[in-house]
């Protein structure tokens, strides 16, 4: 009878260390899925991140490309209505209708122009000259103007949305090459 105890202890402990290892084994089973669990989910948010800023960095490409189009456009336009200003100030001896017609046009396009957000660019005469809004079409030598102002603008320029589509076209005044001559004998030799 002592055997068969001893047999049924032997089986309880064996059977206890067998549940223990069981025990021990299905929560380091779970402890893995659950880390596994928490790599998907960190892999998955940075997954819906990198789709958000895809989806952010198209939409501004989009954007650009639209706006990109529009400025062909109204550079094109820009043309346009340049040419009807040529035609007005030069259509001296045509019917007063066709001038009429022609002028009504012309305010169209630039309302329409106005609307879409093109600013014209007009620098006032003796202003300084800015390289990074202007073209200097001709420089003239002037005793009364400041160097490097703007003695006369030629063609207006044109913006939209903080681009300049077409810089005014202006002469800019310069000190006359004889008054810098006289600067240069009147310094010291040496300098």
């Amino acid at each position: 009878m002592e055997e068969k105890k001893e047999k049924v202890r032997k089986t309880e402990k064996s059977s206890a260390s067998t549940t223990k290892e069981m025990i021990k084994n299905f929560e380091e089973i779970l402890e893995k899925k659950d880390e596994r669990i928490k790599e998907l989910e960190d892999q998955l948010a940075r997954l819906k991140a990198e789709f958000h800023n895809y989806r952010m960095a198209l939409q501004r490409e989009q954007e650009m490309l639209v706006k990109r189009e529009k400025e062909n456009v109204i550079f094109k336009l820009i043309g346009l209505l340049e040419d009807f200003e040529r035609a007005l100030n030069h259509g001296g001896n045509t019917s007063e209708n066709f001038v009429r017609g022609i002028r009504m046009i012309y305010k169209r396009l630039s309302t329409i122009l106005t609307e879409e957000g093109v600013e014209e660019i007009l620098p006032a005469t003796g202003t300084a000259f800015d390289p990074f809004r202007d073209e200097a079409v001709e420089t003239v030598e002037s005793d009364t103007a400041e160097e490097m102002s703007i003695l006369e603008v030629r063609e207006k320029g044109y913006r939209y949305a903080d681009k300049i589509l077409k810089a005014p076209k202006v002469v800019v005044a310069i000190k006359p090459k004889r008054v810098e001559e006289e600067k240069d004998k009147d310094k010291p030799s040496g300098q």
